[in-house]
């Protein structure tokens, strides 16, 4: 092989090594959390509580399920995300999670 034919394969190789560097360090992964709701037997009846606000926190939509003579209480809670700190223009910046739970009565 003569020189020059060395320099373009070694060119060659050379631009594709960095171009798969470059595309590794533009790669990035999100990681979602799966979360299983499971919510308590039997149930009575469920309803779907719309997305709201409640003070400065928004609360996302999620079910909330009636039962009767449990000690635990008279309605679960599903698991749902609330909105805890969000930008002027309304987009939320920080979420957190509200695991599923019993209360006692209902509002």
């Amino acid at each position: 092989m003569s020189h020059a034919r060395l320099a373009i394969l070694g060119v060659g190789l050379l631009s594709s090594l960095l171009s798969l560097s470059i595309q590794a360090q533009e790669t990035t992964t999100t990681i979602v959390e799966k979360r299983a709701i499971i919510t308590p037997a039997p149930v009575s009846t469920c309803t779907t509580v719309e997305g709201h606000w409640e003070g400065t926190v928004w609360i996302n939509t999620h079910q909330v399920c009636k039962y009767e003579n449990r000690a635990e209480g008279v309605a679960w809670i599903n698991d749902y995300w609330s909105c805890t700190t969000y930008t002027s223009d309304g987009n939320c910046t920080s979420w957190a999670l509200v695991p599923g739970h019993w209360v006692k009565t209902l509002e």
